[in-house]
């Protein structure tokens, strides 16, 4: 079991959640993904990683309330839990040797495209959006 560290609304169906999962924070890089599951009888649905803090040991997703899982996972509070929170999966963002690069997103997308520019600015690239 997976704690919810916090679930707050972003707008009246998009959220961003954050969740105590060391062993996944300790891993994780820009561009990989998460699989998740609300409880022992949920459907597995993949989520990409939004940011990770390694020192509090959390891993933040945003999603948008539009299927019965996601539904259920905004109704959750901080405190509760979800059942499974695998990952990182997926290959990360290659950002080795690249010095100007632009980052596009749209929609729920553009939270996504948050990790990705991080990661190119912390490796000292120039980054528009």
């Amino acid at each position: 079991m997976y704690k919810i560290v916090s679930n707050d609304a972003l707008n009246p169906t998009v959220f961003k959640m954050a969740v105590y999962a060391p062993a996944v924070a300790k891993k994780a890089l820009a561009g990989q993904f998460i699989m998740l599951r609300t409880d022992e009888n949920g459907e597995r649905i993949p989520l990409t990683v939004a940011d990770y803090d390694r020192e509090n040991g959390t891993v933040t997703v945003i999603y948008q309330a539009v299927g019965a899982t996601t539904i259920a996972l905004s109704h959750k509070k901080a405190g509760e839990y979800i059942a499974d929170f695998a990952g990182p999966l997926g290959n990360h963002t290659e950002i080795e040797g690249i010095k100007k690069v632009c980052v596009i997103g749209g929609g729920v997308g553009s939270a996504i495209a948050y990790p990705v520019a991080k990661a190119f600015s912390q490796n000292g690239a120039e980054v528009h959006t």
